[in-house]
């Protein structure tokens, strides 16, 4: 029996990502624009950091340097590395965090509602404390489950030597946390690294930085991986003092993982949302789960989950357990 032949092979079209050439080191998932569509941010060391906007129907335009991100603020380009996304003070819209190495100063982005962003770094209290580090892993967490989205940074220099040449910086360096004060324009961080436990007090090669929650008791934990050492595990023993509820969503329509997704939650005047984003640090990878902290309010009364496109679902939940984990099924609600 003759079969018929495949003559012409299907090549894929090109989505615009491949156009442009860069030495990526993190990389985030992220809705910049509030178009429904996952954009995606590339830290690249020593070339000009990548914006790739979703324009839809798989295609993706680099807007990096017209949205202020691609490069620093005098103009040069940096040693990015380390990247994720959040919208930290909650006004709808996500932001972006970025490490590089020392002088060159971390970049705390925040969104302009246009396409565009403006660095807050020193302004939240975060620029001049890490002017002299080199930072690898950076990770959005709210580690005390107030509501208000936190920051973990691990750091280390590239070069084991470098203190011979320059006395002030070191080749291991201590892990920081910053506190999220409160939501608005004017929302800054407080360096709560001395008050965090004997850990911050120690130095380390660090460069991979994973969160998630390892025993389950709302705390979200870390583990970092440090260069020629074990990773340290570092358990949560704040997050567990606040009530919380963590989630695990399940796509449908959706894609599986619900990347992508927003989650809004109202306890009394208290609301709160968190957009699920993909990716983030250095060699890492985090808790697929999402952890919504209420503080000391006993009760969530409400819970709204609009799943990404194609779905666009909305799906509202009440009669909401807390402190534990439940698994969201997109269209069926709680199924475990």
């Amino acid at each position: 029996m003759d079969y018929p032949r495949i003559t012409t092979p299907i090549r894929p079209q090109p989505c615009g990502i491949a156009s442009v050439k860069g030495i990526a080191w993190g990389a985030v998932a992220t809705d910049i624009n509030n178009d429904g569509l996952m954009d995606l941010f590339v830290a690249n060391d020593m070339v000009a950091s990548f914006l790739f906007a979703n324009r839809g129907h798989g295609k993706f335009e680099e807007i990096g340097l017209q949205a202020g991100v691609g490069y620093s603020a005098d103009g040069r380009v940096r040693s990015g590395m380390g990247t994720d996304s959040a919208d930290y003070d909650q006004d709808g819209w996500m932001d972006i965090f970025l490490t590089d190495v020392d002088e060159e100063m971390f970049s705390l982005y925040h969104n302009n509602r246009d396409e565009t962003f403006d660095d807050f770094s020193v302004s939240n209290g975060i620029g001049m404390k890490v002017r002299t580090m080199s930072g690898w892993g950076v990770k959005f967490l709210d580690y005390d489950n107030d509501g208000n989205m936190d920051l973990f940074i691990v750091s280390g220099h590239p070069d084991n030597k470098v203190s011979q040449l320059h006395s002030e910086i070191k080749y291991e360096e201590n892990p920081l946390l910053f506190r999220n004060l409160g939501t608005g324009f004017k929302t800054t961080f407080q360096n709560v690294s001395d008050q965090s436990g004997p850990v911050f007090a120690r130095q380390f090669a660090a460069r991979g930085l994973a969160v998630g929650d390892f025993n389950n008791d709302g705390g979200a934990d870390v583990l970092m991986i440090l260069n020629d050492g074990a990773p340290l595990l570092l358990r949560n023993n704040v997050g567990k003092l606040n009530h919380w509820l963590g989630i695990q969503l399940k796509g449908k329509v959706a894609n599986p993982d619900a990347v992508g997704a927003k989650v809004s939650w109202q306890a009394g005047d208290f609301k709160r949302h968190i957009y699920k984003v993909a990716g983030g640090g250095y060699l890492s990878s985090h808790d697929p789960r999402l952890v919504l902290g209420i503080g000391a309010r006993t009760r969530i009364d409400s819970l709204e989950i609009k799943w990404p496109p194609p779905s666009n679902r909305v799906d509202r939940l009440t009669n909401l357990p807390i402190d534990r984990y439940i698994t969201i099924v997109e269209g069926k609600g709680i199924t475990s």
